[in-house]
């Protein structure tokens, strides 16, 4: 009896921490967005459907973002702050230069996710030039 009691407290034990554990990426999904030459017309909606309800993930370490977003292209993304369960943002900023890129311009990318949010769901802002990207994170 005490054999399978011992099975049955490991497998517990086991389950528990697999459920509980996070990991230290993120998964995120944009739930709106906001283009600075306005909220309507036709390259407003193309934003929209193109990019409303997609997901894209973040490598914690690196601050490198992939799926619907993405960051780096030909520069690496710099994370200037790991964010803290207290009062701070998690920050990842990429530029590319006019000489780094295609020469025909050049790009900024920005993203700020709430970690100090109390809520597995953790708020997001990512800034693509001149488009704005809000939604929710979680770790995985």
């Amino acid at each position: 009896m005490g054999y399978f009691r011992n099975i049955a407290l490991v497998i517990f034990m086991l389950l528990v921490f697999s459920t509980a554990y996070a990991g230290d990426d993120y998964k995120c999904k944009i739930i709106r967005l906001s283009l600075a030459e306005g909220d309507s017309g036709n390259i407003y909606n193309m934003y929209i459907k193109n990019y409303i309800g997609k997901e894209f993930t973040v490598e914690r370490n690196s601050g490198l973002m992939s799926g619907a977003l993405k960051n780096s292209y030909v520069t690496k993304p710099q994370v200037i702050d790991r964010g803290s369960k207290l009062n701070n943002s998690y920050k990842v900023v990429t530029t590319m230069k006019v000489e780094e890129g295609a020469g025909v311009g050049s790009n900024i990318y920005a993203l700020n996710i709430l970690e100090y949010v109390e809520s597995p769901n953790k708020p997001f802002v990512f800034m693509e030039n001149e488009v704005v990207y809000f939604g929710s994170c979680v770790h995985f």
